[in-house]
């Protein structure tokens, strides 16, 4: 069962830190390990998080004509892009144009998005 409200509520609320951290079955697997094989990625990021082993982005701001890298799930390369305007970070999309092919300009979500280098 995948119920991450649930979880997090114990884990977060009820339990302290401390105790469920620790915690192992009888193979000696925690929860962040029995998350993981089980193919549970909801429960394995609550955990993460009450951890503190994951954190979430900031939101940045982008301006017009910076370049972007644009990771698309499921595909293993990044297409490059350019902003096509300002952007502030409340924004949840951004207007971008793909150095690759004649696609027009199109919105992205920003999460899909990291500044490119340089």
């Amino acid at each position: 069962k995948d119920d991450t409200a649930s979880l997090a509520e114990v884990i977060v609320d009820r339990v302290p830190t401390a105790i469920w951290s620790s915690w192992k079955n009888k193979a000696g697997k925690d929860l962040l390990t029995l998350s993981e094989e089980r193919g549970s990625s909801a429960a394995y990021s609550v955990v993460a998080k009450a951890l503190g082993l994951l954190k979430e982005r900031a939101r940045e701001s982008y301006e017009e004509r910076e370049a972007v890298w644009v990771l698309f799930t499921g595909e293993v390369q990044p297409r490059r892009a350019t902003v096509l305007e300002d952007t502030p970070p409340e924004a949840d999309d951004v207007l971008l144009e793909f150095w690759d092919g004649d696609d027009p300009a199109s919105r992205i979500d920003r999460s899909y998005l990291l500044k490119a280098c340089g």
